[in-house]
């Protein structure tokens, strides 16, 4: 994350050096391409496809697979409704360019991020060890009205039973929250916001979205407001990225070796999260700003410990302690998977900024 806010902040500083030099034309004075990449639509029941288009006749459908996986072009009515299959698509598209329609644990949560931003303190000293989360946890969490009404259960007695068994696991420490938000970052569909105690990029509030492998980072760099897209590439092909500047309104399409494919990769943003559930997760009670939140920590394979502080069940807080005692902090004010579609897109009005005298300047920062 932080390699990406400093390329940005280097594409950033030339396009205010040149706009006011003699290479203004140059800069501002060309038209320029419309965003490159895999067009998503959603139909009426939210679920994304990707959109195909009809040599012959233009019309616009959607691909959709059956039960056997093969993948055809689907026409749909105005309302969004997927219609019969029209079309051959195998060997057209590629499976991997198929969106993903999320289907994992729904969250949208806010806090404020600034209550968790003080010093860690253990105020119990016993903590306890296991393996991955226990099932007994997540059964409890998952339960719903539906399932009450399926074993014949009246709601309002499972709703007690429910917060017992999360009350006893609070008690024995038992590691389980973990597990949800492994789900939710493994899933691939999720927006976050956050600080960190990066000094370079100090208390600047930044957003970071993922969906279909596009990605979406928000942030202020010197008081100017801007983004990067990443839109993922189809057909094997590398994906491209934008940076948009809100403050000029306009947006300009990254050289190709601004970003290679680790940089791309969300889950640099969380860590080994996606692995968490088979180590040995270490569960303690700690505080911070007059807070008890719990800890659940275990060590990643490059001898960093990984830290997940929780305010109940809330992911409040990240920390990865370092081999040589740093600790970078990751202050998390907002975490949901409604992750809409349009900010994946390039506002209309925006103008073009042409950088591609960039190529080869970055260097390896």
């Amino acid at each position: 994350m932080k390699k990406i806010i400093r390329r940005i902040f280097l594409c950033l500083l030339a396009v205010v050096v040149i706009a006011g030099s003699a290479g203004a034309y140059y800069l501002f004075g060309r038209k320029g391409p419309g965003i490159e990449g895999k067009i998503v639509v959603t139909d009426a029941q939210g679920n994304s496809y990707l959109a195909v288009v009809d040599n012959k006749s233009g019309e616009t459908m959607v691909a959709v697979t059956d039960a056997n996986g093969n993948i055809g072009a689907a026409v749909t009515d105005s309302a969004g409704n997927i219609g019969s299959t029209v079309a051959d698509l195998n060997g057209v598209v590629n499976k991997e360019d198929l969106p993903t329609n999320y289907t994992g644990p729904s969250i949208d949560v806010t806090v404020n991020g600034n209550d968790y931003t003080g010093v860690i303190d253990s105020n119990d000293p016993n903590t306890q060890s296991t393996t991955a989360p226990t099932t007994a946890a997540s059964t409890a969490e998952n339960t719903t009205a539906a399932d009450t009404t399926a074993n014949n259960v009246p709601e309002s007695t499972t709703s007690s039973n429910q917060t017992t068994t999360t009350k006893n696991q609070d008690e024995k420490l038992t590691a389980y929250r973990i597990e949800k938000y492994q789900k939710i970052f493994s899933g691939g569909t999720y927006l976050m916001e956050f600080t960190t105690n990066d000094a370079d990029l100090g208390d600047t509030p930044i957003t970071a979205a993922v969906k279909n492998n596009n990605i979406y980072i928000k942030t202020k760099i010197q008081s100017m407001n801007c983004k990067m897209l990443y839109i993922a590439g189809t057909g094997g092909k590398s994906g491209t990225t934008y940076l948009i500047i809100d403050d000029f309104k306009k947006y300009c399409k990254m050289p190709d070796d601004f970003m290679d494919g680790n940089d791309m990769d969300m889950s640099n943003l969380m860590g080994s999260a996606d692995s968490a559930s088979s180590k040995n997760i270490t569960v303690s009670k700690v505080s911070t700003s007059n807070k008890t939140l719990i800890c659940e920590s275990y060590k990643d394979k490059d001898g960093t410990t990984i830290k997940y502080y929780f305010d109940g069940e809330t992911l409040v807080r990240r920390d990865n302690v370092n081999k040589d005692g740093t600790v970078d902090s990751t202050f998390i004010s907002r975490i949901t998977t409604d992750v809409p579609d349009s900010l994946f897109e390039i506002p209309k009005n925006y103008g073009y900024l042409n950088l591609s005298f960039l190529s080869g300047l970055m260097g390896d920062n």
